[in-house]
């Protein structure tokens, strides 16, 4: 029996022994006493598990539910990562995961917090793609809400169906490109869940205030259409104004239910709309674009990074873009504003900036150039090979987000090591499958000299004895900063200085010994310090801007935010009782004047 069923053959059961007792008190054993209901109490967000007490066991009416044992927390969160670590497979352990959030809230985001190196692959990347992939198999219930492109003209009325009314933050995809997958429609709900949930694991934020929406207007994949087990809407997306004023409804509906405040994340939208809707949004609501601006906050910190290693400074430095899609234009876009900064005009700054697209290198030649990439347009020949282009400009950074696994070849890899003493190469695209080169490859090429970062987990490598380390450009190190800073703020909008200020504050964490084994990035483990230091520069830029909405601005920011974070351990599931005194009282007595009726009662 599912616990949900369980729940409400134990509600029947407590309703009809009420409804069979006599009602005179008087004639009532203890054993007719109307219990408080069972689910409140063994709900996921309460549910304590063998950590209730006996007297809370005993007085919330679950004893005998669970066997005699008592355990800590500590205890439970040893048991959970028992079972984790059962699993032969990162897929199943994704399901095991799933099936304990379900279960156990708090004790799920405990054990998140504390083994974030062996979770984040398997909540986050590589392994949601795969269970993006799969979803209509492993789906079990709700974990957000789905809003369908039939559902225009009643956004709102579908939102208020969600049971927690407190919501400070919307995660939201239309599933068209999810990671280096591309069209994956209503199973895209996978990654807003996961993304959502990294905001609570990382940053602390309470989880009944966030809430993952996928916006299913159809899919294209021709795959799903067929597939009986698909989860969305079998028909083809949506486009044009139909589509806009879609989102545009949605957008509206947000705002009329939770507020101006509320947070909205958007996550993996198809290039150009990705695009589109920042433009449209950005300066009217408080939201930003994970795939541009968190991608971008991530990538330039790893190329200040690089700066700093290589001791050259980042206009002096040759850099090509591999793919010319959200990600990488996002990261040249924040790159561009940086070295605005710096008192650059945009001669300069385009200057040593190269974008290679699937149709080969931007030159102002070509009809094909979307607005955000006319800038690095190049007046040169076309060039429609990469090793070609890296062969003739001969760069020192290399960055690629076109999820073609291998694109990063022997011989373009043996060109950087050539051309530079530290080469840096970025693999961004995920998942692993779909990274342009891997790790081995990148240091094997290089002699180990590369400063090499992927969007996906890779493991270290020895090369001529000497172990290197991978740093990993995870998207992690920004967006759950970047949300805790601005909710702590309650800022209308979200400037594109607060991406320049946590890529500043990132790119500044990895110690030297880290450098020195090349890796440009904190290490997993250390993503809650990194969430936490961003949050604070966030809001603290927000506050001293007078951006923010929060009246006095709090003395000590970090202090103000720590007292505000979700708890990760159990409270307690009693209320601690106080003396009352005896109130006095007037007898009833038969000779009560009602009212007459004419005198109006008004409550």
């Amino acid at each position: 029996m599912s616990l949900s069923k369980f729940y409400f053959a134990v509600n029947q059961r407590l309703q009809q022994t009420h409804s069979q007792n006599p009602t005179n008190n008087s004639r009532r054993h203890h054993h007719d006493i109307v219990r408080a209901p069972v689910p409140s109490v063994l709900a996921p967000k309460n549910n304590k598990g063998l950590n209730f007490t006996m007297e809370e066991r005993q007085r919330l009416h679950v004893h005998g539910l669970f066997p005699a044992a008592f355990r800590t927390m500590q205890e439970q969160v040893f048991a959970v990562a028992a079972n984790f670590h059962a699993r032969a497979t990162n897929i199943g352990r994704y399901r095991y995961l799933r099936s304990l959030r379900q279960r156990h809230e708090r004790l799920y985001f405990r054990f998140l917090s504390e083994h974030l190196e062996d979770v984040l692959p398997v909540i986050y990347t590589p392994t949601v793609g795969v269970a993006c992939t799969i979803f209509g198999m492993i789906f079990r219930g709700p974990m957000g809400m789905y809003v369908t492109k039939y559902d225009r003209g009643h956004v709102a009325q579908v939102l208020r169906n969600w049971p927690e009314s407190d919501i400070r933050a919307v995660c939201v995809t239309d599933g068209e490109r999810i990671l280096g997958l591309g069209d994956l429609g209503a199973n895209g709900m996978g990654i807003t869940v996961g993304k959502l949930e990294l905001y609570t694991a990382l940053s602390c934020v309470p989880p009944h205030q966030l809430l993952p929406v996928c916006l299913d207007v159809g899919t294209n994949n021709e795959e799903l259409l067929a597939d009986p087990m698909y989860i969305g809407t079998r028909d083809r997306r949506i486009r044009g104004r139909e589509y806009d004023e879609f989102v545009d409804e949605f957008m509206q509906a947000v705002v009329e239910i939770w507020g101006q405040r509320t947070l909205i994340h958007f996550e993996d939208f198809a290039t150009p709309n990705a695009f589109m809707l920042l433009e449209r949004y950005q300066h009217k609501y408080c939201c930003f674009n994970d795939d541009i601006q968190g991608t971008a906050a991530v990538g330039l910190a790893g190329l200040l990074a690089v700066e700093r290693i290589t001791k050259k400074k980042l206009p002096d430095h040759v850099i090509v873009f591999a793919g010319a899609g959200s990600a990488a234009m996002g990261v040249a876009s924040l790159l561009t504003k940086e070295l605005k900064t710096r008192q650059l005009d945009m001669e300069r700054i385009v200057k040593n900036i190269y974008v290679f697209d699937h149709n080969g290198l931007i030159v102002k030649s070509r009809k094909d150039v979307a607005p955000p990439i006319q800038p690095y347009a190049k007046d040169m020949p076309h060039i429609k090979a990469l090793d070609e282009l890296v062969e003739k400009v001969k760069p020192s950074i290399l960055l690629g987000a076109t999820s073609i696994a291998g694109l990063f070849s022997e011989k373009i890899l043996r060109f950087m090591g050539a051309n530079n003493e530290r080469p840096a190469i970025f693999a961004f695209s995920n998942p692993t499958s779909k990274a342009e080169c891997t790790a081995e490859q990148a240091y094997a090429f290089t002699e180990g000299r590369a400063l090499f970062s992927a969007g996906s987990p890779f493991p270290p490598v020895v090369v001529n004895g000497k172990r290197m380390t991978p740093g990993q450009a995870n998207n992690c190190f920004a967006f759950p900063g970047i949300g805790l800073g601005v909710l702590t703020a309650n800022a209308k909008t979200i400037p594109d200085e607060i991406f320049l200020m946590a890529a500043h504050t990132l790119a500044q964490y990895p110690e030297e010994d880290a450098i020195d084994s090349g890796r440009l990035y904190p290490k997993a483990t250390e993503a809650k310090d990194v969430a936490l230091t961003v949050a604070v520069a966030v809001a603290q830029y927000l506050f001293d801007n007078d951006l923010g909405q929060v009246h006095p601005v709090p003395e000590n920011i970090c202090k103000f935010i720590v007292e505000n974070l979700y708890e990760l351990c159990n409270g307690d599931s009693l209320v601690e009782p106080w003396k009352y005194p005896d109130l006095p009282r007037v007898p009833f007595t038969k000779d009560y004047k009602i009212p007459p009726e004419d005198v109006k009662i008004s409550f």
